[in-house]
């Protein structure tokens, strides 16, 4: 969040309810506040605001509207934007798909339709 935020909640909110969602929200120590001088009357409450204040509380207002909403998700606070932090996320998420697809009794290794494209490209290519 926040990009592309406008076409996509359009989407999420009332679109079709068979998603899941996943929000992740970098804590940022320092960020750069917003310029007072090129607000307008209407925005004053984004008077001495700095950016991450207003992420995070954009983020919480759409973790807000979809409890309202009740729309499935999950929420991850990220305290720290480094290799190490993106490596335990990544090694989380590969060892959710494989249990997730075994307690589905499907192959979480077999992904036929990824290698139809593979072959395609390939019979392309040759």
């Amino acid at each position: 969040m926040p990009k592309d935020n406008h076409s996509l909640m359009q989407l999420y909110l009332d679109g079709f309810k068979n998603n899941f969602f996943t929000f992740f929200y970098v804590k940022e120590s320092k960020s750069e506040k917003i310029n007072n001088n090129l607000i307008l009357s209407s925005q004053k409450y984004l008077k001495n605001k700095d950016l991450a204040k207003i992420m995070l509380a954009q983020k919480k207002a759409t973790e807000n509207v979809f409890i309202k909403k009740n729309i499935p998700f999950r929420s991850f606070e990220i305290n720290k934007r480094n290799e190490k932090t993106l490596g335990e996320l990544f090694s989380f998420f590969i060892l959710e798909t494989i249990l997730i697809g075994k307690s589905l009794n499907l192959n979480p290794y077999d992904q036929p339709a990824v290698e139809l494209i593979k072959k395609e490209t390939k019979r392309l290519l040759i």
